[in-house]
Protein backbone atom coordinates (compact mmCIF):
# COMPACT_ATOMS: atom_id res chain seq x y z
CA UNK A 1 0.00 0.00 0.00
CA UNK A 2 1.41 3.74 -1.13
CA UNK A 3 1.27 4.95 2.31
CA UNK A 4 3.28 8.27 2.60
CA UNK A 5 5.12 7.37 6.15
CA UNK A 6 7.42 9.56 7.68
CA UNK A 7 9.19 6.40 9.01
CA UNK A 8 10.13 4.59 5.84
CA UNK A 9 12.51 2.38 7.79
CA UNK A 10 9.72 1.12 9.61
CA UNK A 11 7.47 0.73 6.57
CA UNK A 12 9.75 -1.23 4.84
CA UNK A 13 10.64 -3.87 7.41
CA UNK A 14 6.93 -3.87 8.29
CA UNK A 15 6.72 -5.20 4.66
CA UNK A 16 9.83 -6.87 3.85
CA UNK A 17 8.36 -9.35 7.50
CA UNK A 18 4.82 -9.23 6.29
CA UNK A 19 3.36 -7.82 9.31
CA UNK A 20 0.07 -6.14 8.85
CA UNK A 21 -0.73 -3.27 10.46
CA UNK A 22 -3.70 -4.35 12.00
CA UNK A 23 -1.13 -6.49 13.97
CA UNK A 24 0.75 -4.01 14.94
CA UNK A 25 -1.91 -1.51 15.96
CA UNK A 26 -3.13 -5.01 18.38
CA UNK A 27 -0.31 -5.47 19.95
CA UNK A 28 -0.02 -1.51 20.95
CA UNK A 29 -3.50 -1.73 22.04
CA UNK A 30 -4.47 0.88 19.27
CA UNK A 31 -7.35 1.66 16.78
CA UNK A 32 -5.47 1.05 13.10
CA UNK A 33 -6.32 4.28 12.28
CA UNK A 34 -4.82 5.58 15.14
CA UNK A 35 -1.86 3.78 13.85
CA UNK A 36 -2.32 5.06 10.68
CA UNK A 37 -1.96 8.56 11.77
CA UNK A 38 1.40 8.17 13.98
CA UNK A 39 2.83 6.82 10.19
CA UNK A 40 1.63 9.48 8.80
CA UNK A 41 3.02 11.84 11.15
CA UNK A 42 -0.12 13.45 12.52
CA UNK A 43 0.37 12.24 15.93
CA UNK A 44 3.34 11.19 17.15
CA UNK A 45 4.42 7.87 18.35
CA UNK A 46 5.07 7.62 22.22
CA UNK A 47 8.13 6.69 23.57
CA UNK A 48 6.33 3.71 24.78
CA UNK A 49 4.79 2.24 21.60
CA UNK A 50 8.24 2.76 19.74
CA UNK A 51 9.91 0.53 21.80
CA UNK A 52 6.99 -1.78 22.14
CA UNK A 53 7.22 -2.01 18.37
CA UNK A 54 10.67 -2.35 18.68
CA UNK A 55 10.98 -5.34 21.59
CA UNK A 56 8.11 -7.16 20.01
CA UNK A 57 8.51 -7.55 16.28
CA UNK A 58 12.02 -6.35 15.37
CA UNK A 59 14.69 -6.36 18.41
CA UNK A 60 17.75 -6.61 16.10
CA UNK A 61 17.04 -3.32 14.95
CA UNK A 62 17.42 0.18 16.99
CA UNK A 63 14.81 2.34 17.82
CA UNK A 64 16.56 5.20 16.17
CA UNK A 65 17.11 3.71 13.07
CA UNK A 66 13.31 1.78 12.78
CA UNK A 67 11.90 5.40 13.72
CA UNK A 68 14.03 7.69 11.37
CA UNK A 69 12.10 10.49 10.03
CA UNK A 70 11.79 11.33 6.71
CA UNK A 71 12.11 14.83 5.98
Amino acid sequence: DSLKSVYPELISELARRSITKTKVAEVLGISPRTLYSKLVGATDFTLSEANTIRSHFFPNIKTDDLFRRSE
